[in-house]
């Protein structure tokens, strides 16, 4: 037991600390963030529409159109303009409450990694390092690159490495203090 909270915890330091590196410096996914001098106007914008808090898909057919004016609302649209929106009324800038949870979620991940590794009967280095690199990779197709296949976001590449190398670094971590199985 003592293993896995000390694998549990040294695992969530690290995938922590690659998410701070890749989201804050040296930010490698800045391209899903960029800055526009228009901000103030397009907020302004959602502020005089009264927008509700939400997230919004512009350039799609009115969902409560009948399937033929769906239609001829979708010819109309393509190849034309189309955003994505995630819009909210308030800025909150607390960071104390969200890294408390990324930490305790990357603690949970970290140990869920290990149990997976305890159940390998005879495990190499190579075998561990294929695991771990499998979950990272599992993750990364089934959320962010499933959502880049429609909505394009910018850095799928940030993406796929944060699928690589933390994962292959807890793999190795892993290998290190995870016994075989007694058969």
């Amino acid at each position: 037991m003592k293993s896995k909270i000390l694998f549990s915890l040294i695992g969530g330091v690290i995938l922590f600390a690659w998410m701070f590196l890749s989201w804050a410096m040296p930010n490698f996914h800045k391209q899903a963030s960029s800055y526009t001098t228009h901000q103030s106007e397009i907020l302004q914008k959602f502020v005089d529409l009264q927008l509700q808090e939400g997230m919004y898909m512009l350039g799609q057919a009115d969902p409560a159109a009948s399937s033929e004016e769906q239609a001829k609302q979708y010819e109309t649209l393509d190849g034309k303009s189309w955003a994505v929106i995630n819009y909210h009324k308030t800025m909150d800038s607390d960071m104390i409450t969200p890294m408390i949870r990324g930490f305790l979620v990357d603690v949970l991940i970290s140990f869920l990694l290990f149990w997976i590794f305890l159940q390998q009967k005879e495990p190499t280095l190579m075998n561990r390092l294929y695991v771990s690199l499998a979950v990272g990779m599992i993750g990364f197709f089934f959320i962010p690159y499933s959502g880049f296949i429609w909505y394009k976001a910018p850095d799928i590449f940030a993406f796929f490495a944060d699928a690589i190398f933390p994962w292959l670094i807890l793999g190795f971590i892993g290998h290190k203090m995870a016994k075989p199985v007694a058969a």
